[in-house]
């Protein structure tokens, strides 16, 4: 078992409102872990936490020495007036241009490529903010409901990338309040509820299967 990521008893508080309680939870190679909960649960907060964009208040993170982690949490941060290969062009590495192509094609940008990030949809800045999360090939990829609003073929697509990264051994945490949006997707299923973590579902054969069970811990 190798874990990349290691979160051991980590609390959040702000103004003395505890948002994260006690959570224990672990990423390991090359697997997608899903992380539902309603909305206010503290999904945000704890991919907020494993990317050090907040402070803890108590417990720690282990991380893999040299571990590369990339984040897509909330919307992409995109500058309106560059196009999206000039954000990709941008931000790559070591000029990996293979890449980049590869990107457009597997996600099926050609048609906008070109045009300048302000005139996208929901849907061509989800999946432009995928790329570049995808960009650099990072060991640990962290998604904030990237499925939340998009058209059902954005939705195909970002589960395409999603499955062909994880087979070259990228791990995925992915959250979402929709059950569905997970199913024959994910290796694991971590439910958050009140900002504790209630349950881990190791290796669900098919998510729909645990429906009932999980809005029943989740009520």
């Amino acid at each position: 078992m190798n874990k990349l990521v290691d979160v051991k008893n980590v609390s959040i508080s702000f103004k003395r409102k505890h948002v994260l309680e006690a959570v224990d939870c672990y990423l390991e190679q090359g697997e997608i872990v899903g992380l539902v909960g309603p909305n206010g649960a503290g999904k945000t907060t704890l991919m907020k936490v494993m990317v050090g964009f907040i402070p803890i208040s108590k417990g720690g993170i282990m991380k893999t020495r040299d571990i590369a982690i990339e984040a897509l949490i909330e919307q992409p941060g995109l500058y309106p007036f560059l196009s999206g290969l000039d954000h990709l062009q941008l931000f790559v590495e070591d000029r990996k241009t293979t890449e980049i192509d590869y990107l457009i094609s597997l996600l099926d940008m050609n048609e906008f490529i070109g045009k300048k990030t302000k005139e996208y949809s929901l849907g061509m800045k989800q999946r432009l903010g995928i790329a570049l999360a995808l960009l650099n090939r990072p060991q640990v990829v962290i998604l904030d409901e990237p499925m939340n609003g998009l058209d059902p073929y954005s939705v195909k697509l970002l589960k395409e990338a999603i499955i062909t990264y994880r087979k070259s051994g990228t791990t995925f945490l992915i959250s979402s309040h929709i059950l569905s949006e997970l199913e024959q997707l994910v290796d694991r299923v971590l439910l958050l509820k009140a900002g504790r973590v209630v349950e881990n579902i190791e290796h669900p054969e098919r998510l729909e299967n645990f429906e009932n069970d999980l809005l029943a811990k989740l009520a």
